[in-house]
């Protein structure tokens, strides 16, 4: 080697000795100056890195702040507590106006990151966890009355490159409540308690040019242990606890319960419902679906143990009531999408009972062992399209003893067209006293309805139908203790007499009749089904009574005919 290059080489490395003393004494400056200055340097940078990262992800009118940041370097561990976001109150006026959706307040008690990657948040501003946790959430949202979506507020946030808010081996959530108020009315108010969440794999990010936030979960599990609201008619609804499972893709729903009652401004109000539920089983349920885009959307939903209950005072003054919409059109104007492959209703009760203006007493119209499935529920475009009709079975017993069987079809293009075959077979008329005798002062005697069959297609508008009917020995009478006068008004010697055995006793016939009705758009589907059943009854039985009536008078005047006669021959003598 020459003494040239041999001189070079060792410049260089004086150079590189020199630098790497450099560098040891910088690290050691680094570290005097970390340890003795770092973490306040770093909770100081951490503050404004958090600030620049929700400043750039909030909307404008929000505000953010914090009571106070705790940071552990070694372990990655960061720690904030008394958080509060809230809104300005002139974005009220914005809801009001439509310029947004909803607007939301949160506060949380302490929020927990583990592992957290400092350098990455501080150079590339991403939240990057092993673990993220918050205690005692607190969230409220105010809606303006329109469809709800939950990445609203964030429409407006991103911009430029891509900016990920957090990804996170798991994310847990304590002790969580929400309260939602719907200023438009579409939803009152709705409370949620108690409710926790487990996820993992959750990748949050803002998308590219100002599109809103994506949320990405490989599995979670959602659990609430009390929910309430208030719908839009005043009733109420509650449910015990909701489970939800977006890897089992299953979700349970417990001890849901719907009440309809009067309210203060409304006490004339006639009708009373009671709806209660044990439980409701969700498969192949899209839970991530629901939580990123508010969906529902699932393959098939199990209700067991129904029973509701109805009444109706006819006795109080009537109110009045906004117009009533078919199941296929309130289907339609939901706010949110839906999906439902099959719906199966096992075991159902259902009682209906009603007090009569006159009588001053209630009837009741119990229906016992429902089954029911109902398929291709939905509102979306491409589900419709796809399945254009919804169609149901329904299966039970009235009055705990004669079978009843329906099937239902309802178009779901806007028409409101739908189609109905209703049968019922072997009944003893005798069970129905518990109706005709408190509302219409009549007690069926004997007889049995044989079969009756009923075919109805309609509209919002208007239905024509058939009904088929066979009964036999069917005999009825006044309630003994009815008033004469109310008696002589209800023609109680013309029923009486006509079914006497002198005249044929008991009525009995097999015949069909068609007939048309109007709908009241005051009432509900179920209301428009009892107008048909009324109609096609009366068109069947009607004719009969006639028919007996008119037997009636003809032997009468045969009778008389023929005391005439004797008496003729009486007085001419031998």
């Amino acid at each position: 080697m020459s003494t040239e290059r041999r001189s070079l080489l060792q410049r260089a490395l004086r150079v590189l000795l020199g630098l790497g003393a450099v560098v040891v004494i910088a690290l050691a400056v680094a570290a005097w100056w970390f340890t003795q200055h770092g973490e306040a340097w770093l909770d100081r940078t951490l503050r404004e890195r958090i600030a620049e990262v929700i400043d750039e992800a909030s909307v404008e009118g929000y505000r953010f702040t914090m009571e106070e940041l705790v940071t552990d370097v070694r372990s990655g561990d960061l720690s904030v507590t008394g958080v509060r976001l809230e809104f300005a109150p002139e974005l009220l006026d914005s809801l009001r106006s439509g310029a947004y959706h909803y607007l939301f307040e949160a506060t949380v008690d302490r929020i927990e990151l583990r592992g957290l990657s400092f350098w990455r948040l501080l150079w590339r501003k991403e939240f990057r966890v092993r673990a993220f946790e918050l205690k005692g959430p607190s969230f409220q949202y105010l809606i303006s009355g329109v469809a709800v979506d939950l990445a609203d507020p964030f429409s407006r946030v991103g911009g430029g490159s891509s900016i990920p808010l957090l990804s996170a081996d798991s994310v847990l959530i304590r002790r969580a409540s929400a309260k939602v108020q719907d200023l438009g009315d579409r939803l009152p108010v709705m409370n949620i308690d108690d409710l926790s969440l487990t996820a993992v794999e959750v990748h949050t990010y803002m998308a590219m040019r100002r599109n809103g936030v994506r949320l990405a979960v490989g599995d979670a599990d959602v659990e609430a242990r009390g929910a309430s609201m208030q719908l839009a008619d005043g009733a109420n609804l509650r449910i015990g606890s909701v489970r939800l499972s977006v890897g089992e893709q299953r979700g349970h729903v417990f001890q849901l319960q719907h009440e309809a009652l009067p309210g203060p401004a409304d006490t004339l109000a006639r009708s009373v419902t009671q709806l209660f539920v044990d439980s409701i089983v969700l498969e192949h349920f899209e839970v991530d679906r629901l939580i990123s885009h508010q969906q529902v959307s699932t393959g098939h939903v199990s209700v067991h143990g129904l029973r509701m209950h109805v009444e109706l005072d006819k006795t109080l003054g009537p109110a009045p009531r906004p117009s009533r919409m078919l199941p296929p059109q309130a289907l339609l104007d939901l706010g949110f999408p839906i999906r439902v492959d099959t719906l199966s209703v096992y075991a159902a009760h259902v009682l209906y009972r009603e007090r009569d203006d006159g009588t001053e007493q209630w009837g009741e119209l119990p229906f016992s062992e429902l089954n029911a499935e109902f398929h291709h529920i939905a509102n979306g475009p491409v589900a419709i399209k796809e399945h254009p009709r919804i169609i149901g079975e329904v299966s039970g017993l009235i009055f705990d003893t004669a079978l009843v069987r329906c099937r239902y079809e309802a178009d779901l293009d806007g028409s409101q067209r739908f189609t109905i075959h209703a049968t019922l077979a072997e009944m003893p008329v005798t069970v129905l006293n518990g109706m005709t005798r408190p509302l219409m002062r009549m007690q069926m005697q004997s007889g049995s309805l044989e079969y009756l069959e009923m075919d109805l297609e309609g509209d919002d508008r208007k239905a024509k139908g058939s009904m088929a009917i066979r009964y036999a020995d069917l005999k009825v009478r006044v309630e003994p203790g009815t008033s004469r006068k109310l008696f002589t008004s209800m023609f109680g010697n013309v029923l009486e007499t006509m079914l006497k055995e002198t005249y044929g006793g008991g009525l009995s016939a097999d015949r069909q009749r068609k007939f048309n009705i109007a709908r009241d758009p005051e009432k509900a589907f179920t209301g428009y089904l009892w107008h048909a059943t009324r109609e096609g009854l009366a068109r069947n039985l009607v004719p009969e009574a006639w028919g007996r009536v008119r037997d009636m008078l003809r032997s009468d005047a045969d009778e008389r005919r023929e005391l005439r006669a004797r008496r003729r021959a009486r007085q001419k003598g031998p």
